[in-house]
C-alpha cells in the first residue's frame, strides 16, 4: 500500500496517525525538490525513527515505478510530501498510476500554502485562479502569471503567485538558481504586460491593470517559525527586499477588491509604518 502523506513544514505538522504509519511502513521515502522544510532531514528521520530515501524530481518523474509503486505492490510505503500532497504538488497522476495496479492508496493531508495565505487576513473564497512565476530570463518570459492576474483583476479577486525554487539544487531542470527572489519577480509582472503590448500580444488598455501603485503582499516562509507577511505598493515592494531579501519559500498576493476587515487588518504588515525597516 502506498500512503501519500503531507508533512507540512517542520515536524511538529506531522499528526500522530501519520507518524503511526510511516513507523509502520517497510519504506518511506520524502519528495524534496517543491519546497524547503524547517528541520533537517537528521532531525526529521530521529522524530519519525525510520530511515528516510530523499526523492529528486528525476526519481519522481521518471523513476517512481521502480522505486516506489513496485515495492508498494508487497508492503506499506510512505511518500513524503511537504505541505500537502494534493496542492502544491498535485500527485494525482501517481494516484492513478497506482489504482491501474491495484496498489492500494491513501492520502494524508496536511498544512500548505492554500490555507496559509489566510494569515495575512484575506478571505480565503475571494482567491482566484492560483498561479506560479518560474525563473525566467530573456528567452524565456512566460505570459501565463499575468494572463491569470488579468483574469482574477476583472473578478475583483485576489491574486496569488507561488515564486519558483531550486531546493535540492537540480541544475537540470532549474539552472543554477536557488530560489526566484521575490523583487525579480515584482518587477517581472510589471514588465509582462509591457512586452506583450510591443509584441502586439494584448491592446496597451488591458496592460493598465498593473503597475508600481497596485497593491500587493510578500509572504515569507508562511507555515515556519520565521514567517513573515509586509504590505505595500508594488514599486514600495521591490525597494523593500531588496535591501531585505526576504527568505524562500516565498508567494506574492496582489490584493483584489477588498472588505473593510481584509483592509484593517493588513495594515499591521504595511513597510509604510515602521520608517526603521525601510
Amino acid at each position: 500500500m502506498l500512503h501519500l502523506i503531507g508533512i507540512g513544514y517542520k515536524k511538529e505538522d506531522i499528526t500522530y496517525e501519520q507518524l503511526e504509519v510511516i513507523k509502520q511502513s517497510e519504506q518511506v521515502f520524502l519528495e524534496y525538490y517543491t519546497s524547503f522544510f524547517q528541520d533537517s532531514f537528521e532531525e526529521l528521520e530521529e522524530f519519525i525513527g525510520k530511515k528516510i530515501t530523499v526523492c529528486d524530481r528525476d526519481v519522481i518523474e521518471n523513476k517512481i515505478e521502480e522505486t516506489i509503486i513496485s515495492p508498494a505492490k508487497k508492503s506499506d510505503v510512505s511518500l513524503l510530501i511537504l505541505g500537502d500532497p494534493l496542492v502544491a504538488t498535485t500527485h494525482t497522476d501517481l494516484l492513478l498510476r497506482c489504482r491501474k495496479q491495484d496498489v492500494e492508496t491513501k492520502v494524508y493531508h496536511n498544512i500548505s500554502i492554500a490555507n496559509l495565505i489566510t494569515d495575512t487576513g484575506l478571505q480565503f473564497y475571494k482567491f482566484g485562479k492560483i498561479t506560479s512565476i518560474p525563473f525566467f530570463n530573456k528567452s524565456f518570459m512566460p505570459r501565463t502569471p499575468f494572463m491569470v492576474y488579468h483574469d482574477n483583476y476583472k473578478m475583483g479577486a485576489h491574486s496569488l503567485f507561488l515564486l519558483d525554487l531550486n531546493p535540492s539544487g537540480d541544475t537540470a531542470y532549474k539552472g543554477n538558481e536557488k530560489y526566484l527572489k521575490a523583487h525579480d519577480a515584482l518587477q517581472f509582472l510589471l514588465d509582462i504586460p509591457k512586452l506583450m503590448v510591443d509584441e502586439e500580444e494584448i491592446e496597451e488598455k488591458d496592460s493598465y491593470c498593473i503597475d508600481e501603485e497596485v497593491n500587493a503582499l510578500i509572504c515569507s516562509r508562511l507555515g515556519f517559525n520565521d514567517a513573515t507577511i509586509v504590505s505595500g505598493t508594488i514599486g514600495e515592494l521591490i525597494d523593500y527586499d531588496k535591501k531585505h531579501e526576504l527568505k524562500e519559500p516565498l508567494s506574492i498576493i496582489i490584493t483584489g477588491d477588498l472588505h473593510e476587515i481584509e483592509s484593517e487588518f493588513i495594515e499591521q504588515f504595511s513597510i509604510s509604518d515602521n520608517s526603521e525597516e525601510n
